[in-house]
């Protein structure tokens, strides 16, 4: 016979692999992309790792609690414009992945999470998002766009953080002084 001790427990393991086989749905969309950015850029070593970090952040946020899934929902969201332009740009303009520093193709990558930073913080500041999820999306944002930025080389990927950091305190600062 079953006691009460063994149910609960028995329960209390089947909930919490419901809710990591719920997390993990989002390698249906981020194994592909990380797949993709390997075949685009030939980086297999760092898609890969920067794949594995992405992937490890969104399944333990999305098994936390429900505004960790929000977070990487909207992180996702805001990365996937410099991911696909990051992408773009990696295969149209080559010389990025050597360039140094102070670049052309830095100012392009800043150019380009600036917006997505942007949208994000404004996506951010109309609910009452607490500061974990708020850290939670940016990171997600910023390890998206890493994934697509790994063929612009070390200054491309300092330049889109820079851009998705400055576009989310900017919003953020901007929201909290409207309101």
């Amino acid at each position: 016979m079953v006691n009460r001790e063994q149910l609960k427990s028995a329960g209390l393991r089947a909930y919490e692999l419901g809710r990591l086989r719920a997390a993990a749905r989002t390698a249906w969309v981020l194994v592909p992309l990380v797949v993709l950015c390997a075949l685009l850029t030939g980086a297999h070593e760092t898609c890969g790792c920067a794949g594995f970090l992405l992937l490890g952040a969104s399944v333990f946020l999305r098994w936390r609690n429900r505004s960790g899934a929000n977070a990487v929902r909207r992180g996702l969201q805001a990365g996937a414009l410099p991911l696909v332009a990051g992408l773009l740009v990696a295969r149209f303009a080559p010389e990025c992945a050597s360039a140094p520093l102070f670049s052309a193709c830095t100012v392009l990558s800043l150019a380009i999470g600036t917006p997505a930073g942007l949208w994000l913080g404004f996506r951010m500041s109309r609910g009452t998002s607490a500061s974990a999820e708020w850290f939670g999306a940016g990171g997600v944002a910023v390890l998206a766009a890493t994934l697509g930025c790994v063929g612009l080389g070390v200054a491309g990927l300092l330049g889109v953080s820079a851009g998705l950091l400055l576009g989310l305190t900017s919003s953020s600062a901007l929201a909290r002084s409207a309101g």
